[in-house]
């Protein structure tokens, strides 16, 4: 029986060692695949990090600015009273 019949092209004992080695790629692509979806995951995650920090950072250069608008207000106030007293 390990001889193929006239017109086939391999015999059973190829064929079944061909779908042994499809289903060990199959194997090492499945957990290949697992890997992928993990570092695809984590990566999602940092993006959202990432989003939340910018919108962190963009909140404290607003801040910075309303100080110095401040900060500039006070010193012409502070050099009106100096003004004003002398």
């Amino acid at each position: 029986m390990a001889e193929p019949a006239k017109g086939d092209w391999y015999s059973n004992k190829d064929l079944y060692e061909m779908m042994v080695e499809l289903s060990k790629g199959l194997e090492t692509t499945n957990a290949e695949l697992g890997k992928t979806q993990v570092l695809i995951r984590d990566y999602n995650g940092l993006r959202e990090k990432i989003a939340e920090l910018e919108a962190i950072v963009n909140s404290f250069k607003n801040t910075k600015k309303d100080l110095r608008w401040w900060a500039t207000i006070g010193v012409a106030l502070a050099a009106v009273v100096v003004a004003i007293i002398k």
